[in-house]
């Protein structure tokens, strides 16, 4: 077949497609990437086919820095400018890129290849890399991160939510297509009417028994960096003690210089060995604080080599780095600023694979380092178990099949 992948996102949401499109070349596939156009040379690297999709995503951010926002208002219009000016060049673009193909995966923000997918009448499979983006009384919506409510509490909370946003994007989302010759839809029957995966460790993000089988479970989609490790990091780990690893990704919260403060606070009051993930919100201004000899600031680093090598992993509970922590079975501690991280760091502490802390506009230093010696004082046990467990696990091959049985049975 001839596949392509849509996704719209930062690397998070990226790199589970490219492992994706791995695996789908293996089985003989010929795949494309559809993805912001910064990812191409990436994408190119790993022999896939490349389409670019939309805007160039890190500089988005930098000009729309309340994409990233925990605060309600500004991430509600950040949200809203979203779709009212990326989501019609993404339609165009996805409809170019998936021209000719027999299906379609898409991920992240990618909700234009849903357009493009019934326009061009090909099948198509929506990839979630969590539980808490499907409307369930098990859970709040992202929006709303408060946990441990009632059923009846989170089933109200998913119906304003998605009363807000039909308000907010209904009619956008409508016009496009309407100009694409579709009729008009509510936002909220995407889910119940489209094929999605749920590519997430079930056991540990269970799924809701009232989702009917046009969800699928899957584990989680890791992606093996076959980059070596940078020559002089691994010399400086092997120096001492196992460091604790402090990487945000894209996130920094009430903006990078008071979370620099923090984790080098917080750090400093553990006594221990200290490396720096800087990640795209530029947290390379740690370097510039005359940082002590056993501490080290790093770029991008492959986590799958260098998680099982720490003492503990502090970040802010996105999908990949969650999943990577919990297979090196290393103490963590979660962070999180927005939407599914907030989840993520609550299910973990319901399994007492994490300790539970503040969000990362709220935390203090004393608070982090406190969470960093609760974490690692946490039993082994039930890390090794887990990660055990996603060791033996094909997440990726899950959602391969997926796709595959998919457009089979749309032929």
């Amino acid at each position: 077949m001839k596949i392509t992948l849509v996704t719209v996102g930062t690397r998070g949401d990226v790199q589970p497609m490219v492992a994706l499109g791995r695996v789908l070349r293996e089985r003989g596939h010929a795949v494309k990437v559809a993805a912001p156009p910064d990812f191409g040379a990436w994408v190119t690297s790993e022999g896939l086919a490349f389409a670019p999709v939309g805007a160039d995503i890190r500089q988005y951010l930098r000009d729309n820095p309340g994409a990233l926002s925990a605060r309600p208002m500004a991430a509600f219009r950040a949200g809203r400018h979203f779709f009212n000016t990326q989501l019609e060049p993404q339609v165009r673009d996805a409809l170019a890129a998936c021209e000719g193909a027999d299906a379609i995966a898409w991920s992240g923000l990618a909700i234009g290849a849903t357009i493009a997918a019934e326009k061009l009448k090909l099948p198509v499979l929506g990839i979630f890399y969590s539980t808490c983006v499907l409307p369930s009384g098990q859970h709040p919506p992202v929006s709303v991160p408060r946990y441990g409510g009632p059923r009846w509490l989170n089933r109200l909370l998913w119906a304003l939510n998605g009363l807000a946003t039909q308000i907010v994007i209904g009619k956008p989302f409508n016009a496009i297509r309407a100009r694409a010759g579709l009729p008009p839809i509510k936002f909220s029957a995407l889910v119940p009417d489209g094929d999605y995966v749920v590519a997430a460790d079930p056991v540990l993000f269970p799924h809701d028994p009232a989702w009917g089988p046009n969800i699928r479970k899957a584990n989680f989609i890791y992606y093996d960096d076959e980059r070596p490790m940078d020559a002089g990091l691994n010399v400086w780990i092997n120096e001492g003690e196992p460091p604790v690893y402090v990487g945000f990704g894209s996130m920094s919260g009430d903006g990078t210089a008071r979370m620099e403060k923090i984790v080098h606070d917080a750090l400093t009051a553990t006594g221990r060995r200290c490396l720096i993930g800087a990640g795209w919100a530029d947290w390379a201004g740690l370097g510039t604080r005359g940082l002590p000899a056993h501490w080290r600031v790093t770029a991008d680093v492959p986590h799958e080599e260098l998680f099982p090598r720490m003492a503990a992993v502090v970040h802010h509970g996105g999908s990949g780095t969650t999943a990577n922590a919990l297979r090196a079975g290393v103490p963590q501690v979660i962070v999180p600023l927005i939407l599914d991280q907030h989840h993520h760091a609550h299910q973990l502490w319901k399994a007492g694979l994490v300790p539970r802390t503040q969000a990362m506009e709220q935390i203090t230093a004393v608070e982090l380092a406190r969470a960093i010696g609760a974490a690692m004082a946490l039993p082994q046990a039930p890390r090794d178990i887990a990660a055990q467990r996603l060791r033996h696990s094909d997440g990726v091959g899950d959602v391969a099949r997926a796709l595959e049985a998919l457009a089979a049975s749309r032929v």
